[in-house]
C-alpha cells in the first residue's frame, strides 16, 4: 500500500521539486558549464574492483568525474577527479559527511539536499526529471537512470567533452534486481573497489544490469549524432554498449 501511494504521488513530487529547483541558483551555475571542456577528453571513473588494477594516474592531465564513494581510493591513489556526482538517496545518507567535507567539487541530486547533514559550498545540485530521456542542457534536467553513470555522461556531454573514455564500470555484481530493491550487506563487498564501500550490515541499492543498459545505449546514440564518441576502457569489463579499448589505447588518445 504504502508503495502504491509513493508512486501515485510521485508525478506532483517531481513537478514540486521542479519549480524549487528553478528558482535556486543551482540552474544558473550548471548553465555555465556549458562547454567548459569542449573538445577535450574526458575521464569517467566508476566503482568496480578493477580501478583496482586501472593505472589512473596516467589520466592525470585530463577532466575526470568521480562517483559516490570515489573517495575511498583516495588513500591509495594520487589521482583526483574533477568533480564528483552522486545521484542516489541512500548513498548520500551513508557519505554525508565525506561529501560536506570535500574539497573536490561534489555535485549531488537536488532530491538528495534533505538527506545532507550540514551545508558546504563544495556542494552543487542537479535535477532529475521523472523520464529517462537523455539531457543535452543539463541546466534545464537530466533524463533519471538505474546508475550515476548515465548522470555523469550526460554532464560530460554538457560539457563539450570529447572523446569520453570510461573506466571502472565493470557491469558484473553478485547480485541483480529490479529498480529501487535494496538490501542488507553481508561480509565484504567485492563489487567495489573496496570491501568496506558497503560494509556488512549496510543497504546497498541491488543494481538493475538491464535497465542500465538501456540508458548506456541512449548516451551512445547522443554522443555519436553530435560526432562525439564514448570509449570503455574497463579491464575486464562486462558492458557492450560502448566500444573497447585497452588502456594503452585510452592513454594513447589523451596525448597532446
Amino acid at each position: 500500500m504504502l508503495r502504491w501511494i509513493i508512486g501515485l504521488t510521485k508525478p506532483l513530487r517531481y513537478r514540486i521539486e521542479d519549480m524549487l529547483y528553478r528558482r535556486s541558483a543551482e540552474k544558473e551555475h550548471l548553465a555555465s558549464l556549458k562547454d567548459a571542456y569542449k573538445g577535450r577528453p574526458l575521464l569517467i571513473v566508476g566503482n568496480g574492483p578493477s580501478i583496482n588494477k586501472t593505472p589512473l594516474e596516467k589520466f592525470s592531465s585530463i577532466p575526470s568525474i568521480g562517483m559516490n564513494k570515489i573517495d575511498m581510493l583516495f588513500n591509495r591513489s594520487s589521482w583526483r577527479p574533477s568533480l564528483i556526482m552522486c545521484t542516489n538517496n541512500l548513498v548520500v545518507k551513508q557519505h554525508s559527511d565525506g561529501f560536506a567535507a570535500s574539497d573536490i567539487p561534489v555535485y549531488l541530486a537536488w532530491k538528495s539536499r534533505w538527506f545532507l547533514k550540514q551545508k558546504s559550498r563544495s556542494i552543487h545540485f542537479f535535477n532529475l526529471r521523472s523520464d529517462e530521456e537523455f539531457s543535452g542542457d543539463i541546466s534545464m534536467g537530466m533524463g533519471s537512470g538505474a546508475t550515476v553513470t548515465y548522470a555523469a555522461l550526460q554532464l560530460a556531454y554538457h560539457m563539450g567533452a570529447n572523446p569520453v573514455i570510461i573506466v571502472g564500470v565493470d557491469h558484473s555484481f553478485d547480485k541483480s534486481g529490479s529498480a529501487n530493491t535494496y538490501e542488507k550487506r553481508s561480509g565484504a563487498d567485492h563489487n567495489h573497489f573496496d570491501p568496506n564501500y558497503f560494509k556488512d550490515g549496510s543497504y546497498w541499492g541491488v543494481p538493475n544490469l538491464d535497465a542500465s543498459e538501456e540508458v548506456f545505449l541512449k548516451s551512445r546514440i547522443a554522443f555519436e549524432k553530435d560526432g562525439r564518441k564514448i570509449y570503455d576502457a574497463t579491464i575486464d569489463g562486462k558492458l557492450e554498449i560502448f566500444e573497447k579499448i585497452n588502456i594503452d589505447e585510452a592513454v594513447a588518445l589523451i596525448a597532446p
